[in-house]
């Protein structure tokens, strides 16, 4: 029989989100997303199931963790660019400045993007995130270069940008060469 003195005191272990996704995000990587269950992450993790569920919901929900923060950098690097900067200059210092990912989240980024290329059912996922980011693009060229986001030379241009990007982050993430964000300057570059 256990006794009341028996439990610890004081406030509960807090658990970190992005630590546990990098275990997860590990664990997916070299042994492959659908042979992991969330009781293998939640062993590896050191922590209860019922708390992984708690911060996690899914197993996507721990490969998706870093698509907003990309997103929200990009947006707010992109709101804060010179009104008469050309379209083209804006939206290359913006995906700098959205992929220019800490250091400390490199190695998460590195395995998140590998697990989304290896496994195409997650990729629908993110699939709200990356057409709000694409919208986004596509209206601020149309507003910037006085055109319509109907017109299809903006809509071309928009959604050609966003996967030249998403290529090169993939890239860089199965190549491991350079930073992020100079792999997304190349691309944005092949694109002439």
């Amino acid at each position: 029989m256990s006794s009341t003195s028996d439990r610890p005191t004081g406030r509960p272990r807090t658990i970190d989100p992005d630590a546990v996704s990098l275990v997860a995000l590990r664990l997916f990587d070299e042994q492959g997303f659908d042979t992991v269950s969330m009781n293998d992450v939640a062993a590896a993790a050191g922590i209860s199931r019922r708390s992984l569920f708690r911060l996690f919901p899914s197993k996507a929900a721990l490969v998706w963790g870093g698509l907003d923060e990309f997103a929200t950098r990009f947006a707010e690097a992109l709101r804060g660019r010179p009104a008469d900067e050309p379209s083209s200059t804006a939206l290359r210092a913006a995906y700098r400045v959205g992929a220019s990912f800490p250091d400390a989240a490199l190695e998460v980024t590195r395995h998140r993007l590998r697990v989304i290329r290896s496994n195409p059912s997650l990729q629908r996922g993110g699939d709200a995130t990356i057409t709000r980011l694409t919208d986004a693009i596509v209206r601020f060229i149309a507003e910037r270069d006085g055109g319509s986001v109907d017109d299809l030379a903006v809509v071309v241009r928009a959604n050609t940008l966003a996967a030249a990007t998403n290529a090169a982050l993939t890239w860089w993430a199965t190549h491991g060469e350079g930073r992020p964000e100079d792999a997304v300057d190349r691309a944005i570059d092949l694109l002439g």
